[in-house]
């Protein structure tokens, strides 16, 4: 639920969500959308290219802003590594390629809006330790002005976040650094 409001799937039922400063109206949903990046637990592959996987995010982006996005993901060796690189075909759902592979090609495909809002929504929990490792890696090497939203029951994926918010039944329990928590 939380990842819909952030993305804006869904208005909050109270209160009023904020961006900027301002409160996010409707008129302002669309432009919204265009600027935030999402990452599921199952980021849906096409049965497609790796360039046409890519492309649904951003129709105009050029190989070298693909290429850009993968570099950021952790993705690029893996593609290069396959003789057909951007023209791999990665099968129903991504079914040709790894758990971590999946995930990262999910990711570039996020990164490719330069998005202001990255929200990863147990985007790792169904990953092994080295492939989760190579997300968050990915992750902590963006800049600003990227904010990004990791939804969680990791604890190792939150280790390192500026800010954690602990919530419980739907409620905000318990906020602040890892050390002061």
């Amino acid at each position: 639920t939380l990842a819909d409001v952030l993305i804006g799937l869904l208005r909050p039922s109270k209160g009023t969500m904020m961006v900027v400063g301002r409160p996010l109206a409707d008129r302002d949903l669309t432009g919204w959308r265009r600027t935030t990046g999402y990452v599921p637990q199952d980021g849906f592959l096409f049965h497609d290219t790796v360039r046409e996987n890519l492309r649904w995010a951003r129709p105009e982006a050029t190989d070298a802003d693909m290429w850009r996005a993968h570099e950021h993901a952790e993705a690029a060796d893996f593609i290069r590594a396959r003789p057909e690189g951007l023209d791999t075909v990665v099968g129903d759902r991504g079914l040709r390629l790894s758990g971590g592979e999946r995930q990262r090609l999910a990711l570039a495909r996020a990164l490719l809006i330069d998005p202001a809002l990255l929200v990863l929504d147990e985007a790792t929990s169904s990953l092994d330790s080295a492939n989760e490792q190579l997300i968050l890696d990915a992750v902590h090497q963006l800049t600003d002005p990227v904010t990004t939203v990791i939804i969680t029951h990791r604890l190792a994926a939150i280790r390192h976040a500026d800010v954690i918010h602990v919530m419980e039944g739907g409620r905000l329990v318990e906020s602040g650094s890892w050390p002061e928590l």
